[in-house]
């Protein structure tokens, strides 16, 4: 995914979703590979399957970002 396909605004949004996923698998004890943290977020989406769309599509490019 190229940077300039997102607003500013929302690819500060998606960085940011994606240090929380680190922070949080760090604290548990967990190294941060990229499959793990592809693999908490897609936990996440699927946990939050009722929330709004405009956070599940951040969810989305932050998979996309990081999956392998």
């Amino acid at each position: 995914m190229k940077r300039d396909v997102l607003s500013e605004e929302y690819y500060d949004e998606v960085c940011r979703v994606v240090g929380d996923a680190v922070i949080v698998l760090t604290e548990s004890g967990h190294d941060t590979p990229r499959e793990m943290l592809a693999t908490l977020l897609k936990q996440t989406r699927l946990k939050r399957g009722d929330s709004d769309r405009e956070e599940q599509r951040v969810l989305e490019h932050a998979i996309r970002l990081v999956k392998p």
